[in-house]
C-alpha cells in the first residue's frame, strides 16, 4: 500500500500517539506524528498525507479545518477521541470534514479497517489528481501529440496529421514523457487514460 512519498499524519497526546504510529505501521505507512498541531501545521509540504488522525483533544478539529483548506476534500481524516465519544460529538465532528469519528478505545482492528477503507476509497481520484497536474504542465503541442497517440495514431500518422515532421513530433514525445515522468508512449498513453477516467468520476 506503501509509496515513496506515503505517510499518515497523526496528531495526538503522548499516551496514544505511539500506539497510532505502530497500527499505521501496518497499513505499510511511515507515519509523521506531533503532539501540537502547530507542530504539525509547520513541518507539512505540499504533499497531503495519505491518512490523517487527529486527536479531539488537541485542536484536531480546528486543525481539520485547515488540512481541508491546504489539501481538499479528498486527504482522508479521522478525527479519534478518549472521551468526546457521545453521538453530538461524533456529529460535529463529522460536520466539521472529518470522514470517520473513532473511540480511542476502539478495537484495533476495527479502526484499522475503517483507515484502510478510507485510503482505499480516495486513493483513486488522489492519483486521478496527480496526474492531472502532471498533464496541465504540458505545452498545447505536446498535448496534441499526446491525445492523437491516445487515438492510436503513429508518429508518422501524427506527424502528417499536425503538419510538422516526424522528428518534431519525436522531440515532443520526449519532452512530454519526461514531463510526466513516464518511459514510453505506452505509459503516457495510459496516464492519460487514468486522469480522464478520474475527471469522469
Amino acid at each position: 500500500m506503501s509509496t515513496e512519498e506515503s505517510f499518515a499524519l497523526v496528531v495526538a497526546g503522548d499516551h496514544v500517539r505511539a500506539d497510532y504510529v505502530t497500527l499505521l505501521g501496518r497499513l505499510g505507512l511511515r507515519s509523521m506524528a506531533f503532539a501540537r498541531t502547530t507542530d504539525a501545521a509547520a513541518t507539512l509540504n505540499g504533499v497531503a498525507p495519505d491518512v490523517a488522525i487527529l486527536e479531539v483533544e488537541d485542536g484536531g478539529c480546528s486543525f481539520l479545518r485547515e488540512l481541508r483548506d491546504r489539501y481538499g476534500p479528498d486527504m482522508p481524516a479521522v478525527l479519534v477521541s478518549a472521551e468526546r465519544t457521545t453521538p453530538a460529538d461524533i456529529v460535529a465532528g463529522l460536520l466539521v470534514g472529518a470522514d470517520d469519528y473513532a473511540a480511542e478505545s476502539m478495537d484495533s482492528e476495527e479502526f484499522l479497517a475503517r483507515v484502510r477503507r478510507l485510503i482505499e476509497r480516495t486513493r483513486p481520484s488522489r492519483g486521478a489528481t496527480a496526474d492531472l497536474r502532471r498533464l496541465s504542465s504540458l505545452t498545447p503541442r505536446e498535448r496534441q501529440v499526446l491525445a492523437l497517440t491516445t487515438e492510436g495514431m503513429t508518429q508518422k500518422q501524427v506527424a502528417t496529421e499536425m503538419g510538422i515532421s516526424i522528428k518534431t513530433v519525436g522531440a515532443h514525445m520526449q519532452n512530454l514523457l519526461g514531463k510526466l515522468g513516464v518511459h514510453s508512449r505506452v505509459e503516457a498513453v495510459a496516464l492519460a487514460a487514468r486522469a480522464a477516467a478520474g475527471a469522469d468520476l
